[in-house]
């Protein structure tokens, strides 16, 4: 049983053939009892079982992330410490501590032999380029503006949003390389609770804000507005986006338009920057993951259900699950946790919709289990 379990982790999380032998286990978090005390182990991620060396982090971890090639991985945790270990024998290479004077560590990326963090401080955000193997600081730079929590990375750095204090007045964005250095634009045409979306390839970020589609060539950090998308209608001042990008021009794109009264969904909707034309291909969702390959949309339903609806980059529905009992889902590699509370009930394929595991033992922990880099 433990061997087809072991094969089954491996299929679903994707793991590399190096990484398949029996049991197939990931690096994972356990939270003991008090605060600051996240312990990293390997986990069998059917099973939950726990074997190997752990690893005491110091604090609460904030954000992860694994070098090219999946080496060594890197984990933020509070207050400002950078873990950095080598996967394979979980010996623990550097820890560096960075953002004196208090913050939190929202983002933690590997670019090329550097690993950038960003950390929310008092006064606004820092960036901090880190030497990982000798855990040394080799650039901190200060923003005056907070961390707008939209990011993502890039094979040799980081984009993210910079807000308003007051949330109303444009956004900025910023781009960071691997050597730490930071260039930022405002973009103008832009509130502060915009969504982005990058392209790694064309080097092309999209800033989503209400109808508007905005571009910024991540080269020059020139920002170009065609105008709002021919099929959505006008958006109030209040509109909240979220977006990814999917390849080949698709974007996703899901948030909330809100007024004095109400916040109205704007549903799931896959807009291709090339024809600027989106479509709804699900019309109640405010926000939405991928995994697996899959846009998941979940809805929990007269507090007893969990409803999963996955849809494919296609915009055809692919399956749809009521998770009875469960309440949230965590989603780790091609796997997803469904939980009730901190308690784990249902193991499903992502892909699929199947179940890989049920009936686990009264208060078994939900995992977090560190197979992608985290998204916050």
């Amino acid at each position: 049983m433990k061997l087809l379990a072991a094969a089954i982790a491996v299929a679903a999380l994707g793991l590399p053939s190096a990484q398949a032998s029996s049991p197939a286990t990931v690096p994972g978090l356990v939270y003991t009892a008090g605060y600051g005390n996240s312990i990293l182990t390997r986990y069998d991620p059917v099973t939950l079982e726990r074997s190997g060396p752990r690893i005491r982090l110091g604090g609460n971890a904030n954000s992860w992330a694994f070098s090219p090639g999946r080496r060594y991985l890197a984990i933020a945790s509070f207050p400002q410490r950078l873990t950095v270990i080598e996967v394979a024998t979980m010996r623990v290479v550097s820890r560096t501590r960075f953002a004196p004077g208090g913050g939190v560590t929202r983002v933690v990326t590997w670019a090329g032999d550097r690993v950038l963090a960003v950390v929310e401080a008092p006064f606004g955000t820092v960036v901090v380029a880190v030497d990982p193997l000798v855990g040394r600081v080799v650039r901190s730079t200060r923003l005056m503006r907070p961390f707008g929590y939209q990011f993502e990375r890039l094979p040799e750095g980081l984009v993210f949003l910079l807000g308003a204090r007051s949330r109303i007045g444009p956004v900025q964005l910023a781009v960071v390389d691997a050597e730490g250095v930071t260039r930022v634009v405002t973009v103008r045409q832009a509130a502060a609770r915009a969504g982005l979306a990058v392209d790694p390839v064309g080097r092309r970020a999209y800033v989503v804000d209400g109808e508007h589609v905005l571009t910024v060539d991540l080269r020059t950090l020139d920002v170009s507005d065609p105008g709002p998308l021919r099929t959505l209608a006008k958006a109030p001042l209040g509109s909240e986006r979220s977006a990814r990008w999917l390849g080949n021009g698709l974007l996703a794109v899901s948030g909330l338009d809100r007024d004095a009264k109400t916040a109205k969904p704007t549903g799931l909707r896959l807009v291709d920057v090339r024809d600027r034309t989106s479509r709804t291909i699900d019309p109640t969702a405010t926000s939405f993951t991928v995994a697996g390959r899959v846009l998941l949309v979940e809805e929990r339903s007269s507090g007893r259900a969990l409803n999963v609806t996955a849809y494919g980059y296609d915009g055809r529905q692919r399956y749809q699950r009521d998770l009875t009992g469960s309440w949230w889902m965590k989603k780790q590699g091609r796997l997803g946790y469904a939980c009730r509370g901190l308690f784990l009930r249902t193991v499903i394929d992502l892909r699929t919709g199947s179940t890989v595991r049920s009936g686990f033992p009264a208060r078994t922990p939900c995992p977090t289990l560190l197979v992608d880099d985290s998204r916050g």
